[in-house]
C-alpha cells in the first residue's frame, strides 16, 4: 500500500521513520506522481533527496537535474539504504 492512501491522498506528506545507527530518526517524506511513474521525496537535513524505483522494484536514490552530485555523496550510504528500505517496507 502506499503510504497516504487510507487518507484519501496518495500524496499527502507523511512522517519516514528510520532506525539509523541505533537511533530512531524521522524524515519528511511525500509521494510524487507523475504520469505512469512516481517517486519518493524525502528530506534529510537541508537536502531534498529523491528515490524511484528501478526495472526490480527497488528504489534508489537520485540525482534531480538541479542537484549537485556532491552534494548527495555528503549523505551517509547507510542512511540512504535505511531510507530506500523502509520505503520498501512501506509498499510491500
Amino acid at each position: 500500500m502506499i503510504p497516504g492512501a487510507h487518507h484519501g491522498n496518495m500524496t499527502d506528506p507523511f512522517i519516514l521513520t528510520v532506525d539509523y545507527k541505533g537511533q530512531t530518526q524521522d524524515f519528511n517524506a511525500q509521494l510524487l506522481l507523475q504520469g505512469y511513474s512516481h517517486k519518493f521525496q524525502v528530506t534529510v537535513g537541508d537536502m531534498e533527496l529523491f528515490f524511484e524505483p528501478d526495472e526490480e522494484g527497488h528504489y534508489r536514490a537520485i540525482l534531480m537535474p538541479w542537484q549537485q552530485e556532491k552534494d548527495l555523496k555528503k549523505i551517509d550510504k547507510l542512511l540512504l539504504s535505511e531510507i530506500q528500505q523502509k520505503i520498501e517496507e512501506i509498499l510491500a
